[in-house]
């Protein structure tokens, strides 16, 4: 196997498509454009994008302020404002980017304050009271997309419904807000694109199913899914996924894997610890350990009917928002989970648990030990946070991690034995 001649063009563009989204963030900072504020499970975008909003992400300013090492400032910094210490980090550390001393101004960029901020409620209820929060402080028009729990295998037909009409109900206050007259044609180009894009992400995370896999799709993945949040809806989103496409099947052609061999197969559960996020893939590459699986790439859009139909941009519209895989219930992803360990032929599950995020940590515990004890599959439980790294613990982390894998490496030589 092969890292040799394997470039980094593809990082190198998410990179860029970070940067140029913060540049126009910035250069939007003088009001060129009215900016709307939104999440990103149950993400809509494409509505905005036919207004011509500007798009700020609060949890993608938390992401890359813990990336760049700001996180525990900006948490102090809210919780100097009166923000309890045991909720949520993604929210501490954006509203101490945007409330606190720092006022907008990050790294990377300037952050200019909303127009409307759409709760698109989805899996979380922080949500609400996180936009209540944004609302005080800059006295705009809060927004919100209720969107309910898939209770079942898939949304009913009512719950479809229920969010198409509140949809519908936001491009009025788009167009008084933004001044653009609603074009349907405009949104179904967009939502074209978007179709494309999502098409493209969805067979690139296919491609894990070789062996060996031709990228790891935890600590590659979750950077290659910038531009499906950040630029979904464009040209520029669509043509990353392309390159991608083209780069990774070349990958395959020389036999490249990420860490020169593969000795483990994983599926990665839960968000990564975005502060320590070098030194925990470190980690892993120390055992040349690959996320083949991912469900952190369905945050945005999971798996699920998303046929475009140009006829019923709303429905389509409808169909993305209930598509995330916060929203499912617990049996719902277990299940998936099931199928990815037999599709991806996955050694172990690794779970790394979020304390100050109970909507994606919750039943975690019950998930170790319904796949260890009654599956047979190797589980280990990783507990920090997203962006809070007093959580982390180097030391204590990588010993479990190290641990693991030797029981891991004499199970499999067993396994070889017995075969």
């Amino acid at each position: 196997m092969s890292t040799v001649g394997i470039d980094n063009t593809l990082r190198d563009k998410s990179r860029e498509l970070v940067q140029r989204h913060y540049q126009e963030l910035e250069d939007n900072a003088r009001g060129k454009r009215k900016v709307v504020y939104l999440f990103t499970t149950g993400l809509i975008v494409e509505l905005f994008r036919a207004f011509d909003f500007s798009v700020v992400y609060p949890e993608i300013n938390a992401i890359h302020s813990s990336r760049q090492h700001r996180s525990v400032q900006l948490i102090s910094d809210s919780e100097l404002l009166g923000y309890a210490p045991n909720i949520c980090s993604y929210v501490k550390c954006d509203l101490g980017l945007l409330a606190g001393p720092s006022k907008g101004q990050a790294k990377f960029g300037k952050i200019p304050p909303p127009d409307l901020i759409v709760v698109n409620q989805c899996g979380c209820s922080t949500y609400i009271k996180w936009g209540h929060a944004l609302r005080e402080k800059f006295h705009c028009p809060v927004k919100v997309i209720d969107i309910p729990f898939i209770h079942d295998d898939c949304p009913t037909g009512f719950d479809h419904e229920y969010v198409r009409r509140q949809i519908e109900d936001l491009i009025p206050v788009c167009e008084e807000i933004s001044g653009v007259r609603f074009d349907p044609d405009r949104l179904k180009e967009i939502l074209e694109l978007t179709s494309d894009t999502i098409d493209l992400w969805m067979k690139m995370q296919e491609l894990g199913k070789l062996k060996p896999s031709p990228f790891d799709a935890f600590f590659e993945g979750v950077s290659y899914m910038a531009p499906l949040t950040m630029w979904r809806g464009t040209v520029e989103a669509r043509d990353f996924y392309k390159l991608a496409d083209n780069i990774i099947r070349d990958r395959i052609k020389s036999n490249y894997t990420p860490y020169g061999r593969e000795n483990f197969r994983l599926l990665f559960e839960g968000s990564p610890p975005w502060p320590s996020f070098s030194e925990f893939r470190g980690m892993f590459k120390a055992w040349s350990a690959v996320g083949v699986a991912s469900t952190y790439l369905y945050v945005s859009v999971a798996p699920g009917d998303l046929e475009f139909s140009p006829e019923k941009p709303l429905d389509y519209l409808a169909s993305l928002a209930t598509q995330s895989y916060y929203n499912w219930n617990l049996q719902k992803r277990w299940n998936h989970i099931e199928t990815l360990i037999k599709d991806y032929e996955v050694d172990a599950i690794i779970i790394h648990s979020v304390r100050s995020c109970r909507p994606s940590s919750v039943g975690q515990l019950d998930m170790r030990n319904y796949f260890a004890r009654d599956k047979g599959i190797p589980s280990l439980f990783l507990d920090s946070d997203v962006a809070d790294p007093r959580f982390f613990s180097s030391a204590q982390v990588l010993n479990r991690i190290d641990t693991f894998f030797e029981a891991l490496s004499q199970r499999k030589k067993i396994n070889e034995r017995i075969l």
